[in-house]
């Protein structure tokens, strides 16, 4: 059970839930605690889980041999789960994943369709090319915040979509973090990754400019914020969002090592998490104005 836990990296699947809880509950005109038992939002959880669980299994039954030089410590396809069953689950849990999505909403089915085509073309193709892959990964951490609009209409559509921007630009920075990480790997199998194309020295420019549009972004959901007099999230957003993202692109400079971005990885995972939980500050804002 262990292994087939980190077969479907648990702990991403559970900031992607708790994303779209937080989504859910905070991103709605009327919400309440209780709301988060409604049958049709689980639903959209477990489909959302199905799909993604699928995603990730396929990908490290493509990764084989790029992980024996990467991460041989991490291998478990192969080692401890026979490759046959894991395609085998793949296809069993794409296919649930669509058929509930497609229950609660058609549309919902055809975005998770084509979310299950685009994680499996990313596993076999897409994440050899360049910038391909990451496009396509920050794509689909976005999608997962937009794909709660469908069943529940009632979305602050314009705080989605900052949220889903936000999404997108941080996984796209992280992947490519993730692809310096990697080089060793990638470079033997002939991968067109961004650091592998342009060389470190441009890969950090590269990174320095996507992080210094997120901070901009950022600073102006800030001022609008400032400008309505709140005070709880623009003050949240500045100290433990905006503060470690300017960190992030201080430390790029002297950055050089697979230890320096692995650590930079992980604090991206943090900024990440701690953008979502802002939803909720938000949420304070909207109902008690401070």
């Amino acid at each position: 059970m262990r292994n087939f836990l980190k077969l479907i990296r648990y702990k991403n699947l559970l900031i992607i839930i708790f994303t779209q809880v937080c989504v859910y509950l905070f991103l709605r005109e009327d919400a309440t605690l209780g709301d988060v038992l409604d049958w049709r939002f689980i639903l959209l959880l477990f489909s959302t889980f199905l799909i993604s669980a699928g995603g990730y299994m396929i990908n490290d039954y493509s990764d084989i041999k790029i992980d024996v030089i990467n991460k041989p410590e991490s291998l478990i396809v192969g080692k401890y789960i026979s490759p046959r069953w894991v395609l085998f689950l793949h296809i069993v849990f794409n296919l649930c994943g669509v058929l509930i999505g497609t229950f609660l909403n058609y549309k919902l089915g055809i975005i998770d369709l084509f979310t299950a085509w685009l994680l499996w073309r990313y596993s076999l193709s897409f994440k050899y090319k360049l910038f391909i892959g990451n496009i396509v990964v920050a794509f689909l951490m976005a999608l997962s915040l937009i794909v709660v609009y469908y069943p529940f209409r009632d979305i602050l559509l314009q705080w989605l979509l900052f949220y889903a921007s936000f999404a997108f630009l941080t996984g796209f920075i992280r992947e490519i973090i993730k692809d310096v990480e990697d080089m060793e790997g990638d470079a033997a199998n002939g991968c067109r990754t961004v650091p592998i194309v342009f060389g470190l020295f441009r890969t950090k420019i590269i990174l320095a400019y996507i992080i210094f549009i997120t901070i901009n972004l950022l600073v102006f959901v800030m001022c609008y914020f400032i400008y309505q007099r709140a005070i709880i999230y623009p003050s949240y957003l500045g100290i433990f969002v905006l503060i470690p993202m300017i960190r992030m692109l201080v430390s790029l400079k002297n950055a050089d090592t697979k230890k320096v971005f692995t650590v930079l990885s992980r604090q991206m995972k943090i900024v990440m998490v701690l953008g979502t939980i802002s939803m909720g500050l938000k949420w304070v804002w909207i109902n008690f104005g401070i």
